[in-house]
């Protein structure tokens, strides 16, 4: 005599559905401890938690873009691409995705991929500017510096407070030896922000390359004054003294005019 069981598909259902919430919730818990540890830079801790909210579920592609960033922390490029490819084919739609993507892609000296992502992400998002600054880079990195001074010109249009169009133009500017150029940037750089020391570096050069040697100290001086401490303090007062020493010195050394660019 054999035990008869119940036939019973609304309790099968019940029991889907909360092993479903169940795993869903497993990987939440697990996304939001590695959302933590990753927001906060440790990295390599925070892949193992990702790694287990997609044990409980594939189909999140916050999941695979937090994975790929830490990746990334870890300067793992190939596995955040990975990462972050599958979480392009969930999220299509995400400038996010997009924009951490192209950055893995160019670290990962692949500057064709990355223009393509930050093209992406520009489409989706036109107000992006740290995409169309990158995209920039990246067209600095193939040396087509037309469309990257283009590309700068036109995000400082958009938001004359973006130091970073500044700098990079005005570094355009001086490996071209276009040294006016570049002082026209310096110059708006610190109406912008007068303390910024860098610009009176970039000023104090130009003007140097320029042989304006009175208008060079005073900006070797005044960066000085701001920077006292700084990596290239001892080469900025040798140079300081010869200016005072003799004000019709020998032009800079081009080694020397890079720690402007650095």
């Amino acid at each position: 005599m054999g035990i008869k069981y119940k036939s019973s598909p609304k309790g099968l259902g019940e029991f889907v559905t909360k092993t479903k919430r169940k795993f869903e919730s497993a990987a939440y818990r697990q996304l939001i401890k590695a959302e933590v540890l990753k927001n906060s830079g440790c990295f390599k801790e925070s892949i193992k938690h990702y790694l287990n909210s997609l044990f409980a579920d594939r189909t999140n592609y916050k999941t695979y873009l937090g994975l790929g960033m830490a990746y990334k922390g870890e300067e793992r490029f190939d596995k955040a691409i990975d990462a972050l490819e599958k979480a392009k084919k969930l999220a299509s739609y995400s400038t996010d995705v997009y924009f951490e993507l192209g950055l893995c892609y160019l670290y990962s000296h692949k500057p064709t991929e990355a223009i393509e992502c930050f093209k992406q992400a520009i489409l989706l998002d036109r107000t992006n500017l740290n995409a169309q600054m990158q995209l920039a880079v990246a067209h600095e990195y193939i040396e087509e510096y037309d469309m990257a001074i283009l590309i700068y010109h036109t995000i400082i249009e958009s938001d004359p407070s973006y130091l970073g169009a500044y700098n990079h133009l005005a570094a355009i500017y001086m490996n071209f030896e276009e040294y006016k150029s570049a002082g026209t940037i310096f110059t708006q750089i610190l109406k912008l922000n007068p303390e910024y020391a860098k610009a009176h570096l970039g000023m104090a050069l130009c003007f140097d390359k320029m042989y304006q040697y009175s208008r060079a100290l005073f900006y070797y001086k005044t960066y000085m004054e701001k920077k006292p401490h700084s990596r290239h303090g001892e080469k900025i007062k040798r140079r300081i003294e010869k200016l005072k020493n003799n004000k019709q010195t020998a032009p800079i050394k081009e080694n020397f005019l890079k720690i402007a660019v650095e």
